[in-house]
């Protein structure tokens, strides 16, 4: 055993040597050629890079290319770095990090700083921060995590997806070098004298750290594959793997009596490169473990060109099968050119695919790809042209910056830093120093134009409320619930070019819980600060909760109106995709444990402490996870909402809003699409989101449940657009902008405390054909017991000042002066008086319509 491994150690120390001849000879170690430029492997990066670009453009799919350039790029670098870091007079870490950052970058910020112009020409101003910090993202080689962190997955072309989205594997590459760069720099100086025993150590690490992370990629993929694409701990193993091969594999000869393994080893090799794309997800599968696929077609392509032998001599590889179609004049070109075009492509597809298209939909026709979003026809052209376009700038860039900024030599050992004579030497180099300028220029400029782009977009945009716009130009929703006069030329308000302003106060407050949190959030700031999350009149001991997702979430600005108004306050017990009494998956279909956690303390924390206001939530929800309608009551709600009335707390419930898709299953972005005056209403048509009769209707009668509907206010005519009345409806696909959300306050309240409205409200139920829901154990819905609502006979308006047996009274309510006239607007917080008498009204001391709460503002935007 000792001598087989002893034999091994030797073998393997030889390959990390290889490159080297022996003194006074010809020839290599016995058993290694003479290493001697693989053309086969650069047809190998052509054929690669053909993959990505005819995928990207054509099939919307992801193809093996990436992972066969992961793998070539573990082939030459990992036995070369361990032989230069063992080499007393190899070069330090340092230079070896800029040997690789000079070979990369000089294109890199040549192709974003042309991109980045472009896309300034091409996109609306409302797109320009999210270009430039992309672009600085890609320039820091931290893309794949700013990817990650934005929650965007890989996906195929279209008008909305990252103009930088490809600089992720560069930068898992870039990240996974720099790693590997600095282990083998501290090992190797520690056994720089015991060069064969620092070899043995820096292979069996990349042998454990190649299975660790092909074992952690397979883990993360079935828990967080969105994480799993981007993490560099993940594609650490398709890079060791390549490392593994170079020292292993790649200068095996093969003997001449075997050379008929040539042909169908490439040919099974090539197959599996090619059918991967076609027959895998690479987007959801990798780096897992189907993507021994393609890297298993990739080694057996390499391995059919190793040089063969006879008689212990070798010689060069014959170019046979696939070797002689990889030595081909064209795939020869792609090689040379595969990083350049790698950089060109993506950004000239995105810019094309926005610059073409008319519309966000999907075209009939189309296939996938730019088709997709073009149309079959219109995709095919543009697409082939961006290919020709890339093509063309691929070889400028090799002309022009790669090759001529690539280093021809090797430098002596220097850590350059401390290294007078390295400057010496780089600054009599006129073209060093000019091109090192342009690149600091040009860098300079990619980092400051995001903060710039954000900055201007600062100066226009600010929050929003109710008193702070003239309701004669922006009549919002009274545009369609009172048909007041909308005014044209107008711009629109919020601001669409920036939706920090538009949110709910929760948000900014950190009063919601995150989808990784499982905690009620009851303070600001997620519970790390000790002032209370409580909106409206903070200072009543009548509390509202409101409680769910974002969608209950977005109704804060109008319930803080209301509770002000009306004397209590609002608590928010919410977060980010989750509802109460239903498990439901996170928005990407996956599992989403923290949503059950979190649904059973809000739950218990409702039934311990219940509201005296009652909770409002949305009652109602679209068909799919994705948003497609129309929308539906799911028997989940009907029992949570019984179990609520059983406990005697009275539910608000709110129908959901319609949903803005571009296409199905896919959500558009109303907010964008009016910065960028499309020419259309940016809506969506009524019919396809909601159902031509609310569905709660039906399905919560006999429950303690007021419905409250704002359809009216959003759609007309079967069209819910993206602005009404002046007023931007929508901050994305699907939640109110603050100041709408505020504007609806009118409405809502009449809605919650009107005895019309709820007379109007009970007869609908009754009239509504809604088929009633079955208890759980299929048995009829039982009348259940409820506390009188607001209007009814025996309401409580302060349940704290009764104290007998019977319920007390409730004190007169002040006749309100007359409505003003609906040209006449709003003059106070929220709306006009809606010309009703509340029984359960309580004065809150004031009576003039005129009257502005001096507490009413929103806190400045984070």
């Amino acid at each position: 055993m000792c001598s087989e491994t002893g034999a091994w150690d030797g073998m393997l120390y030889r390959a990390m040597n290889s490159s080297t001849t022996q003194p006074g000879t010809n020839r290599a170690p016995a058993g290694r050629p003479r290493p001697s430029h693989r053309r086969d492997i650069d047809g190998l990066r052509g054929l690669a890079i053909a993959l990505v670009v005819i995928f990207h453009v054509f099939v919307g799919r992801v193809s093996s290319g990436v992972d066969v350039f992961l793998l070539v790029g573990g082939i030459f670098f990992f036995a070369p770095q361990i032989r230069n870091a063992l080499n007393p007079s190899g070069l330090t870490v340092l230079q070896s990090f800029l040997r690789i950052f000079r070979r990369l970058y000089p294109a890199l910020i040549a192709v974003v700083g042309v991109t980045l112009v472009l896309a300034v020409v091409v996109y609306a101003e409302v797109r320009w921060v999210n270009a430039g910090t992309d672009a600085t993202s890609s320039l820091l080689y931290v893309q794949n995590f700013h990817l990650a962190s934005e929650g965007q997955e890989y996906t195929a072309i279209n008008r909305d997806v990252s103009l930088y989205q490809h600089i992720w594997s560069m930068s898992v590459q870039m990240q996974i070098y720099v790693g590997s760069l600095l282990v083998i720099a501290l090992l190797a100086a520690l056994f720089r004298k015991r060069a064969k025993a620092g070899a043995t150590l820096l292979h069996w690490l990349l042998v454990v750290g190649t299975l660790a992370s092909f074992g952690y990629a397979t883990w993360l993929g079935q828990h967080d594959q969105a994480l799993n694409y981007y993490s560099p701990l993940s594609r650490f193993w398709e890079i060791g793997l390549g490392g593994l091969f170079g020292i292993w594999l790649l200068g095996i000869t093969i003997p001449r009596s075997l050379r008929w393994v040539r042909w169908p080893a490439g040919l099974v090799g090539l197959i599996l490169i090619i059918v991967t794309g076609l027959y895998l997800d690479g987007a959801a599968q990798f780096p897992g473990p189907w993507t021994l696929v393609p890297l298993a077609g990739a080694m057996l392509v390499i391995f059919a060109g190793n040089p063969e032998s006879t008689d212990g001599v070798s010689a060069p590889a014959p170019s046979t099968g696939v070797s002689r179609m990889l030595d081909g004049r064209i795939f020869q070109f792609l090689g040379r050119t595969s990083y350049s075009l790698y950089l060109w492509h993506w950004p000239l597809l995105t810019l094309a695919t926005f610059w073409f298209s008319t519309s966000t939909a999907s075209q009939a026709g189309g296939l996938r790809g730019i088709t997709a979003t073009l149309g079959t026809l219109e995709g095919a052209v543009v697409g082939t042209g961006v290919i020709v376009l890339s093509l063309l700038l691929a070889w400028l860039t090799l002309r022009l910056v790669e090759t001529p900024l690539r280093q021809k030599s090797k430098p002596h050992r220097s850590w350059v830093l401390f290294d007078r004579g390295y400057w010496r030497a780089s600054l009599r180099s006129r073209g060093k120093v000019v091109a090192t300028l342009v690149v600091i220029l040009a860098s300079g400029a990619v980092f400051a134009f995001a903060p710039i782009a954000q900055a201007r977009i600062d100066n226009r945009a600010q929050e929003l409320g109710v008193q702070d716009v003239d309701p004669a130009e922006y009549p919002g929703p009274n545009a369609y619930l009172q048909d007041a006069d909308v005014p044209d030329g107008l711009p629109v308000l919020p601001d669409p070019s920036d939706d920090a302003p538009m949110l709910a106060e929760t948000l900014k407050d950190g009063c919601l819980a995150h989808f990784d949190h499982t905690d009620l959030v009851l303070t600001k700031w997620f519970n790390e600060e000790d002032e209370p999350c409580e909106y409206g009149d903070v200072d009543s001991d009548r509390t509202m909760y409101l409680v769910g997702g974002s969608h209950s979430e977005h109704y804060l600005p109008a319930l803080d109106l209301i509770a002000k108004q009306r004397n209590f306050k609002i608590v928010p017990i919410l977060k980010l995709g989750c509802v109460i009494g239903m498990d439901i998956p996170k928005w990407d279909g996956s599992d989403y444990p923290e949503c059950r956690e979190w649904q059973q303390k809000a739950e218990d924390y409702i039934f311990e402490n219940p509201p005296s206001e009652g909770i409002f939530m949305t009652v109602t929800r679209p068909t799919t996870i994705e948003g497609d309608g129309p929308d539906q009551v799911p028997p989940e709600y009907v029992e949570m909402v019984r179990r609520l009335s059983d406990a005697g707390i009275h539910t608000w419930g709110m129908r959901d809003t319609p949903w803005v898709l571009d296409s199905p299953g896919v959500q558009g972005n109303a907010r964008l699409c009016v910065a960028e005056d499309r020419g259309e209403d940016c809506g969506v048509d009524e019919a396809e989101s909601l159902a031509p009769v609310n569905p709660a209707l039906g399905a919560y009668r006999g429950l303690d449940l007021t419905n409250i509907d704002v359809t009216d206010a959003v759609c007309r005519d079967g069209r819910c657009p993206g602005v009404v009345g002046n007023v931007l409806v929508y901050r994305d696909a699907q939640h109110f902008t603050n100041l709408f959300a505020a504007m609806l306050a009118p409405e809502i309240s009449r809605q919650m405390y009107d005895p019309e409205a709820l007379e109007e409200s009970r007869r609908a139920a009754e009239e509504s054909e809604n088929v009633m829901p079955a208890t759980p154990e299929g048995e009829v819905q039982k009348d259940v017991f409820r506390l009188p609502k607001p209007g009814e006979e025996g309401y409580l308006e302060d349940p704290g000042a009764d104290t007998g047996d019977e319920p007390a009274a409730p004190p007169a309510p002040p006749v309100p002066d007359p409505a003003p006239a609906p040209d006449q607007g709003w003059v106070d917080p929220g709306w006009s008086d809606p010309g009703y008498v509340d029984p359960g009204y309580v004065d809150p001391g004031w009576v003039d319509p005129g009257y502005v709460d001096p507490g009413y503002g929103y806190a400045p935007p984070y």
